[in-house]
């Protein structure tokens, strides 16, 4: 890019004024612990035709950005090209990713995840500003929502979420990452897979490794087992699979009930979207929170007895027609697809 351009852009950005940095100016991190002090350590190297990649590992921190500004402008006064960042990092302060996010966009440059680095939380975001977006078979690319200073959910981290998953949406994430990265408490990780990665156009370089790891399990893994989710196939015009599943612990119910909450309460108005209807007949009551997850329907809904007794608490995604829905039974982890009558009834059906 030109040198007035450079100045005139990272002259907004620093502002808080760029297209994605605006949503996070002033905003907290992304990260499984608080804020890290120390600073991402960023290199440059110089290929044989004289474009520049930049490496950029560590924690990211509040700084970062203007360290990369000056290596950017640097190659730029010497009449170099910043072809390629290839990235290494668990993570940081949201509002840097962002921002560095932002200039990595802007510049038209492509992003690298190599075997065996890491590029999670606010990192993912730099991954997917990425004009091109290159990994490695056995590199992790994790999602996840953020945390407040301090490291814990808040209605100001609730809100960083919604907004980073508009980020996400801007800049080509598909709905199905997006739906995992809102759901996913910032204490746990959603690793993603090949098959996911590739879902938003990254290329996978090297050979992949032959993994026996059934995704279905990853709710109630261990920690220390590796969790690689593997997205199930579906129709057009069919329910998306939104799943939440994380690498370590399985997310709470009412702490997913809590952000589905917060979610409808923000698309609604202030009060969450919710109902309740009754069957006499096989004396049930069911009462539902419903929300919007990247513009898809989807919906809670806690079914009880006469008695008030729990019977099955349940998370349904629904078709863009309305009139087929894909439920996963909190308790049980299984999957039931459902449709609707001319009269409004649900039965469940099975799948071909």
């Amino acid at each position: 890019m030109a040198a007035e351009e450079f100045a005139t852009f990272w002259g907004r950005a620093l502002a808080g004024r760029s297209k994605l940095g605006a949503i996070f100016y002033g905003l907290i991190c992304s990260g499984i612990a608080a804020c890290p002090s120390p600073a991402a350590d960023l290199k440059a190297s110089s290929t044989k035709d004289g474009r520049i990649t930049i490496t950029i590992s560590g924690e990211i921190t509040p700084g970062d950005t203007s360290a990369f500004t000056a290596i950017v402008k640097q190659a730029n006064d010497a009449g170099k090209f910043v072809a390629n960042i290839r990235l290494n990092s668990e993570g940081g302060n949201l509002l840097e990713g962002v921002k560095l996010a932002d200039a990595i966009r802007f510049g038209k440059m492509s992003t690298n995840v190599g075997r065996n680095a890491t590029c999670a939380s606010a990192c993912f975001l730099m991954f997917a500003a990425g004009a091109t977006k290159f990994a490695t078979y056995g590199a992790q690319i994790g999602i996840h929502g953020a945390s407040d200073e301090s490291g814990r959910e808040t209605l100001s981290s609730n809100a960083a979420t919604v907004s980073m998953a508009k980020i996400a949406k801007e800049l080509g994430v598909p709905s199905a990452i997006i739906g995992r990265m809102v759901v996913t408490p910032p204490s746990d990780m959603v690793w993603l897979s090949p098959q996911e990665l590739q879902s938003m156009g990254v290329t996978m370089m090297g050979k992949p490794a032959q993994t026996a790891l059934d995704s279905s399990l990853s709710p109630g893994m261990e920690s220390g087992q590796q969790a690689r989710q593997t997205p199930q196939q579906s129709r057009p015009s069919e329910p998306l699979d939104l799943v939440p599943r994380t690498s370590t612990t399985k997310l709470s119910w009412e702490s997913f009930v809590d952000k589905v909450v917060t979610l409808s309460a923000q698309q609604n108005g202030g009060n969450a979207r919710s109902g309740r209807t009754c069957q006499p007949e096989i004396k049930i009551c069911i009462n539902a929170v419903l929300f919007k997850m990247d513009g898809v329907d989807a919906m809670i809904k806690v079914t009880r007895d006469i008695n008030d007794k729990i019977l099955r608490k349940e998370f349904c995604t629904f078709n863009p027609s309305g009139d087929i829905r894909l439920c996963l039974d909190w308790d049980t982890q299984r999957t039931h697809r459902d449709m609707q009558d001319s009269r409004g009834n649900w039965t469940k059906v099975a799948d071909d």
